[in-house]
């Protein structure tokens, strides 16, 4: 029954993909969440992990195609120099498989890592058409949102392993000891609770504050079951952070009214952390000790293969390759590993021209991000969108200081590439916007030809 439930589910997310942007764009962020929750009930998903990546990027893809039939111009804005740049260091990235101390972890890591990188560099952001569109993601997203979360705690294919809550893919996948990535749920609840947070609807209701409250709780609830501690934590500062400038605050009752709101928010997230620490072996992964474990594995990691780099002058400037990672760390026979923080993986693998590419990244993002501001303080574009945009934006950058492979997951470039696509189209609407009052002003003085203008 469960199973018939999420299939449905997921089927009537993609559905209703094909016809809003904004839907379309909630399945890009989720479909890895219901990827393995379908995969734990049906074999024939767990023994082609790519038919639900297909069909995820298929719709997509199609939602697109139906954007550019009716004129909304999806390609507009996304050919800037971030997106150069970023494209530049994937093919890097691909070029450095060719010289790396163990090319099959870094073929491996390519192939794998092509599926999301279509899907998350490419046809995200061109599914986000205006700030607008991504306002209008959040209610989907924490609707789709709650239901995976609640689907995952409830399955009876849900289990807990060395203190953390995974999905159990043994049942379907044809080992005992498979199951799926708990960082990519929580991730999701991450998202949820900016989502939630951040948002500033035009109309206010109960029903809807009850929705924002309750996906908020189960973002954290989910985090805090799977042991991550990165999606917690940053997604509660980002969350708080940025929630001055998606709410502004109009006279003292509504100060009040939020101050309030706000505290009372924060009780029932103690409550409920209580309650969970108190009845879930998840509590261990936020002990000192376990954090200080966890610090000093990604410090070895970091200075393992650091140290590879410094002592082969002749690799400084195009790096050790692709996955030479492997090569160099020693660990328990896990697959192939990486190096779980961004910039050492850039470094290293890919030398100072890599981490050239990836330093202009940096600084455009970082000028988009303070152009997008300045405009949502303006009042130009809407506060709140421009809140959940920032708050991703960073909430990604953080995590992938902490986890993953940029080959494998294109974290945090998706956000990137999504503001900087925001910022440019907005930047062609105020030259459009100025040519046409330099020429009504031309007109006036008598020096246009209207027919020409």
């Amino acid at each position: 029954m469960l199973s018939a439930i999420a299939l449905l589910v997921f089927a009537t997310l993609c559905f209703l993909a094909l016809w809003r942007p904004h839907w379309a764009g909630v399945l890009a962020l989720s479909f890895i969440g219901y990827e393995q929750l379908l995969s734990s009930f049906y074999r024939a998903f767990a023994r082609n992990s790519w038919l639900l990546n297909v069909v995820s990027g298929s719709i997509v893809l199609l939602a697109v195609m139906f954007s550019i039939l009716m004129g909304r111009k999806p390609m507009r804005g996304y050919f800037n120099i971030n997106s150069v740049l970023v494209w530049a260091l994937y093919a890097f990235a691909i070029f450095g498989v060719s010289y790396s101390l163990m090319p099959a972890a870094g073929t491996y890591f390519v192939k794998k890592g092509f599926p999301p990188a279509v899907l998350m560099l490419f046809l995200f952001p061109l599914i986000v058409l205006s700030w607008d569109t991504l306002k209008k993601m959040a209610v989907p997203m924490m609707i789709m949102g709650s239901i995976l979360i609640v689907l995952i705690i409830i399955s009876p294919r849900t289990q807990i392993y060395g203190s953390r809550l995974f999905i159990d893919l043994s049942y379907t996948g044809g080992t005992s000891s498979e199951r799926g990535n708990p960082l990519s749920i929580a991730e999701v609840g991450g998202y949820m609770m900016l989502f939630a947070a951040l948002i500033e609807p035009e109309r206010r209701g109960a029903t809807l504050g009850l929705l924002r409250m309750g996906a908020f709780l189960l973002g954290a609830a989910i985090a805090f079951l799977v042991g991550s501690r990165g999606q917690l934590v940053f997604a509660l500062f980002f969350s708080v952070l940025f929630y001055p400038l998606a709410h502004q605050v109009r006279d003292v009752r509504q100060f009040f009214v939020r101050a309030g709101s706000g505290a009372i928010a924060l009780g029932i997230i103690a409550l409920v952390g209580k309650v969970l620490a108190s009845s879930s072996e998840s509590s261990q992964r936020f002990t000192a000790s376990d954090i200080s474990a966890g610090l000093q594995g990604r410090m070895y990691f970091a200075r393992e293969l650091l140290g590879e780099y410094a002592v082969n002058p002749g690799n400084y400037l195009q790096g050790i390759g692709t996955g030479s990672f492997n090569a160099v760390v020693k660990h328990d026979g896990e697959g192939f590993l990486y190096p779980h923080n961004l910039v050492v993986e850039v470094l290293a693998h890919h030398g100072l021209i890599g981490l050239s590419i990836l330093a202009g990244v940096f600084a455009i993002t970082g000028l988009h991000m303070l152009r997008a501001f300045r405009l949502a303080m303006r009042g130009v574009i809407d506060r709140s969108a421009v809140a959940i945009m920032l708050a991703l934006v960073c909430y990604t950058t953080m995590l992938s200081m902490k986890q993953g492979s940029f080959v494998l997951i294109p974290l945090p470039f998706f956000t990137y590439l999504m503001l900087s696509k925001l910022v440019t189209r907005e930047s062609y609407s105020e030259e459009y916007n100025w040519s046409q009052n330099d020429d009504y002003e031309l007109l006036e003085q008598g020096y246009a030809d209207p027919e020409y203008s």
